[in-house]
């Protein structure tokens, strides 16, 4: 798999997840486990309990080098499962060379520095398996310490037992009780509906108020987050949350200054939420501002402005700023400064000064001479007097000063606690679940939705007391209209309004605030819902989040971030890189990611099945990566459910596509037994099929044309011999003079892996007949009299001929005797030399092995191969090709 990665490592936490993590999937992530561990691969197992003790060992403050010691005897603490010859854990951890072998392939073996330390790792893993605690190596010296280590890798062990959840929470909290030396106590806070960025920005601010109360986040679910501690507050939690909440997502919309500083005809207007929320963001907006300004400057213009302005004031005004060198704007850089000055103007107004008070601030800040003033106040307040005030600037540093002491005097204290709705304080209520005893206002919600006027039912959302009516940007794409909400009074022209509840309304809007979508016009978009696996640790999180933010960064212009198709399909590379309307929109902030991540995934002026077939590659792509491992949900939907049944959902699968890409639901190909991978359609898989199509679609097409063939090689699935057909097709369509010994070597081993993923009994036996076919016509030259594509199927061609023309009254041994002699004759007429009896038995023999093909496979039924008819030929040609290599490979050896 791809190793998305790429950065310098110090910390074992680090360590562990760029180098030892995707090692255990590598080794691990096809052993299925069996019992209480079922649905699950060992490498899943080693991976949650290598977290979890990275994570309680952290909390317990165990210092670097036992924590490193102890990681390492966890990354291989089943040896039962590592070994085939069916040894017990205390047989294995006793032989040093076996310990020393898997430590290696666990790549923990750079970890241990002493001799020691493999005493110590021998230890921890029997101690986790009941052995050591009972024989007599337990009263030789040892560090005081192991007790609470031991408890660490036993509670890790424990950590994703497939028992119920409230016996394996106690028999962890148990452990984790000696590991602490103090009570300790698991609570686990749950979601009941994932809603893209609001959600993550509720489970942040549930994080911020538990912590207040000394509970500290353990590990992460896809539907929630479980935290330790000695005990959870018993008061009501729902209205510190909710203000939390609140906060966040009103920082979110502030947050957003682009949009809140802008450029009119009457300077630059800022908004008082962008300087509350980010003072140096909103000074370097409008530094940016008045650098668009200067690159807009133009002299002519420039003129007009200051003979209508200047002029207002009179040629005697004029004159007077002159002598005291106060000469209007006459390049650029003074139109710049200039601008700057009309910006501080119209802050300082902002603030609350009268327009003079405003000037009398710049001229204080400018030194300016009471004569210099008395020269400028005749000038237009606004427009006048900064064009004949730049001479009094000294530089851009003295604007930059100003703007920020006018942004000073603006700011206003943000109030800790911040008036909250009933609606978002019975959102935390509904969405949130807090191991405290809550009532459901169930009858309630059901009467609203009953009672509610049928005009009123939500578009988007369920029908709740705060409906608001919303134009169409403000609605995810392709938001439907109710059928009778366009009759309006009237014969209003209006867009009809959309209704929403107030709470999936913000879901979107919050979306479409925080995700990097394009500039350009509004598409609809794919959704990748990824979330963190089972038991992720919030070391995990934290990387997670830092990748998603470096690669956002791979455009600097804060838009979508698109995948280099050329090395994604030619070396299945992911190289990240920017443009402008297609590609991922990553999130703008950190904590729009928990423990799920909503990705919208644009493609342009593209069908809905090619769009899918590109987001589920590179869903696969990352899902599947060693270093991360999430499940996800490829939807059209913004909301989903949370579900862990399936490590892989596409939802919309269209029935062209279902062939290649079945039910649309896959697990890993560790979470099932042998004979469970046989029936299913694995993630890997899938990931198989869709890189064999990028590499096919590399080979055969231009650029301009592989979304097209990359559709035509998706639905050809449903039959799948027919790729050789399609293939050809497009290889004639694409290269004007094919050399087809050289495209066959490139094309074979993806087309062969893809046909045994598609039809594995039937592909073989067809594939091994033609291929004998194949290897007898190059040796005994079987062909027309030229090397023509169709002069090549020339014998083949007659094969299919004769079974098309076949008399009812003719046996089929006839027919294949008359068909050996008649080719003979072929033959004998268009070679110089004509043809002997030698080339009548290989002629014999070659249609012989054609024979199998038609009893064998085809049943002897003339109606079922003809249909195959163009697929069996481009198929026999591509042969010929390797045919044709082999031969030449065996003259060159039998010469060397």
């Amino acid at each position: 798999m791809v190793s998305l990665l790429n950065r310098s490592q110090k910390s074992i936490d680090e360590i562990y997840f760029s180098e030892i993590r995707p090692k255990l999937y590598e080794n691990h992530a096809t052993h299925y486990q069996y019992g209480s561990r079922e649905g699950r691969s060992l490498a899943e197992h080693l991976d949650s309990a290598c977290q979890f003790v990275l994570t309680i060992s952290k909390i317990a403050q165990v210092n670097e080098e036992k924590r490193t010691i102890l990681l390492a005897a966890t990354a291989i603490h089943d040896l039962n499962k590592l070994d085939k010859t069916g040894k017990n854990v205390q047989q294995l951890a006793r032989n040093r060379e076996f310990l020393t072998e898997q430590l290696e392939k666990a790549c923990v073996i750079h970890l241990i520095k002493m001799e020691e330390h493999y005493e110590l790792i021998r230890r921890l893993i029997e101690r986790h398996s009941g052995h050591n605690a009972s024989d007599g190596l337990r009263f030789l010296p040892e560090d005081e310490n192991i007790e609470k280590w031991s408890a660490m890798l036993i509670g890790a062990d424990l950590f994703d037992l497939g028992i119920d959840e409230s016996v394996r929470i106690r028999k962890v909290e148990n452990e984790l009780t000696v590991a602490f030396g103090r009570v300790s106590h698991i609570f686990k806070i749950t979601i009941s509906e994932d809603r893209g960025y609001l959600t993550s920005l509720l489970l942040g601010a549930c994080e911020d108020v538990l912590t207040r109360y000394n509970l500290t986040p353990l590990a992460i679910f896809p539907d929630g987050i479980l935290f330790e501690g000695k005990n959870f507050p018993e008061h009501d939690l729902t209205q510190e949350i909710a203000q939390i909440w609140q906060q966040k997502i009103n920082r979110v919309f502030a947050g957003n200054i682009e949009q809140l500083v802008s450029a009119t005809t009457s300077g630059i207007k800022i908004d008082n939420k962008a300087i509350n929320q980010d003072l140096e963001e909103t000074l370097i907006q409008v530094q940016a501002l008045l650098e668009k300004k200067k690159a807009s400057y133009k002299q002519d213009k420039l003129s007009q402005d200051i003979n209508k302005h200047g002029g207002k004031a009179g040629k005697q005004a004029i004159l007077e700023a002159e002598k005291l060198d106060l000469i209007p704007v006459s390049n650029d850089e003074e139109f710049t400064i200039s601008e700057g000055l009309k910006a501080i103007y119209v802050s300082y107004k902002e603030s609350g000064l009268t327009s003079q008070e405003s000037w009398e601030k710049i001229y204080d800040y400018l030194d300016l001479s009471s004569d210099k003033r008395k020269v400028i106040d005749p000038f237009d307040i606004l427009y006048g007097r900064c064009l004949f005030a730049v001479k009094a600037v000294s530089n851009n540093e003295q604007i930059s000063e100003m703007l920020k002491q006018s942004f000073e005097m603006r700011k206003t204290e943000q109030s800790v606690y911040i008036q909250v709705s009933k609606e978002m304080i019975k959102s935390v209520q509904k969405m949130l679940n807090l191991p405290q005893k809550r009532t459901w206002e169930g009858k309630q919600e059901l009467e609203a939705y009953i009672e509610a006027n049928p005009r009123k039912r939500c578009s988007l959302g369920n029908t709740s007391t705060e409906i608001k009516e919303l134009i169409s940007r403000e609605m995810p794409p392709e938001t439907k209209v109710q059928s009778f909400s366009n009759r309006l009074p009237g014969g209003i022209n209006a867009e009809p309004k959309r209704q929403s509840d107030s709470i999936s309304a913000l879901a979107y809007q919050l979306l479409a605030v925080g995700a990097n979508f394009p500039k350009s016009g509004k598409q609809e978009p794919l959704y990748l819902h990824f979330a963190l696996p089972q038991g992720a640790s919030p070391e995990l999180l934290r990387i997670w989040r830092q990748f998603i933010k470096q690669t956002a960064e791979t455009n600097g212009e804060g838009g979508t971030v698109t995948v280099d198709e050329t090395k994604l399909y030619r070396d299945n590379l992911m190289e990240f890189k920017a443009n402008k309307v297609v590609g991922f929109a990553f999130p703008k902030r950190p904590d729009f990611i928990f423990s799920t991540i909503t990705i919208p995934v644009l493609w342009g002026d593209v069908n809905n099945s090619i769009a899918l077939l590109k987001s589920l590659r590179l869903g696969l792509e990352i899902a599947l990566a060693f270093e991360f491992g999430f499940p996800f949900v490829l939807s059209n939907n913004l909301e989903i459910e949370t579900n862990n049944n399936f490590f892989g959902k596409v939802e919309g699968i269209p029935s062209s596509l279902q062939p290649l890409l079945g039910s649309g639901e896959y697990k890993r190909e560790g979470h099932l037994s042998k004979t469970e991978k046989i029936n299913h359609k694995t993630a890997e898989k899938i990931l198989t099929r869709l890189r064999c199509l990028g590499e096919i679609v590399f080979i055969i097409s231009s650029p301009q044309k592989w979304n097209d063939c990359l559709y035509e090689l998706a639905c050809t699935a449903k039959k799948p011999l027919d790729y050789y057909f399609v293939i050809l097709r497009w290889i004639l369509r694409e290269k004007d003079d094919p050399h087809f010994e050289s495209l066959w070597n490139k094309i074979r081993q993806p087309l062969f892996t893809l046909l045994k993923s598609l039809m594995p009994n039937q592909h073989d036996l067809l594939t091994n007949y033609l291929k004998e076919a194949a290897h007898l016509a190059e040796v005994a030259r079987l062909r027309g009299s030229s090397f023509k594509r169709t002069s090549q199927v020339e014998p083949f061609a007659e094969f299919l001929k004769a079974i098309r023309s076949r008399k009812s009254y003719l046996d089929w041994d006839v027919v294949f005797a008359s068909l050996t002699q008649e080719y003979h004759t072929r033959l004998d007429r268009i070679r110089e030399h004509g043809v002997g009896a030698t080339k009548y038995e290989q002629i014999k023999e070659y249609y012989q092995v054609l024979r199998k093909i038609f009893e064998e496979i085809y049943q002897c039924r003339p109606e079922k191969i003809l249909n195959d008819k163009k697929t069996l030929e481009s198929a026999y040609l591509f042969f010929l090709q390797e045919a044709r290599q082999e031969l030449k490979n065996e003259k060159q050896n039998d010469s060397e």
